[in-house]
């Protein structure tokens, strides 16, 4: 089971995940590959005689897409962020106003390393997926529609 290079290099490139840093989602390019990057896909799981069986390179190869899988874990989806995602959920489509109607806002308070911004980045990619799907890339004028 080895890999060869242009299979790297096609996997690498298909993984637009791997191009993201902590800046990227201040920016709309950034947050597009968030959108629209492919679930990670879960590497095959090896028996001890697979993996004694791999070359040195190959089980380099497997031990990185294991540890870069486990460093990607998520985000769960426990009661609370369900919860959270419902409320959210009805609150933003609650607020389809027209254009001179004042909106409502959403402020999420909790201790810090609770999972805000791992929740709202989920809902918001979420959110940003069924405004494309149902209205298109572009507005009527030709701009990006950027629902997020």
């Amino acid at each position: 089971m080895t890999m060869s290079k242009s299979t790297r290099t096609q996997a690498e490139e298909a993984d637009l995940r791997s191009r993201l840093d902590h800046l990227t989602l201040s920016r709309k390019e950034g947050f597009a590959r968030l959108a629209d990057a492919p679930r990670r896909i879960r590497p095959e799981l090896l028996s001890h005689q697979q993996l004694k069986k791999l070359s040195e390179q190959a089980l380099a190869e497997y031990n990185r897409a294991r540890r870069k899988w486990h460093a990607n874990l998520g985000p769960l989806g426990t009661p609370q962020m369900q919860a959270l995602h419902e409320d959210l959920w009805d609150i933003f489509d609650s607020n389809d106003q027209d254009g001179d109607k004042v909106k409502g806002g959403i402020a999420l308070d909790a201790f810090p390393g609770l999972g805000k911004t791992t929740a709202v980045l989920a809902f918001a990619r979420k959110l940003h997926r069924r405004v494309i799907r149902e209205e298109g890339e572009f507005t009527d004028d030709g701009h990006e529609r950027w629902a997020v």
